[in-house]
């Protein structure tokens, strides 16, 4: 078995770890800006050399490696998409739910 290919596995977590400092502060700067998209998109950029640095150090391990990067960070990014649209799913229905208690109550003081 070539040497490479032990490199894959740790590969693959470093695009985790990446993937986790990329998510996690993009979701921190949405929540601190609201909806500003210059503000955001400038908080993506200087985030940008996170990937671009570990799929740099994958390429140590040629293409296999590059490729191991880049699918650990796109496991991340799926599971954090998940896991973030479920809150934001709870979060609506509690929403929801608030305003037509809300809505009834209205309707019981007009009658």
């Amino acid at each position: 078995m070539p040497v490479k290919v032990l490199l894959y596995f740790p590969l693959f977590i470093l695009g985790i770890v990446a993937g986790f400092f990329y998510f996690s502060h993009l979701w921190k700067s949405i929540n601190i800006y609201g909806a500003e998209k210059n503000k955001i998109m400038k908080s993506m950029l200087i985030r940008l050399p996170i990937p671009i640095v570990a799929v740099l150090v994958g390429s140590v391990a040629g293409i296999g490696g590059i490729i191991s990067v880049l699918v650990g960070f796109t496991v991340f990014q799926l599971f954090f998409l998940v896991k973030t649209g479920i809150k934001l799913k709870q979060e609506v229905e509690e929403e929801a739910k608030k305003a037509e208690a809300e809505n009834s109550e209205k309707e019981i003081q007009k009658s």
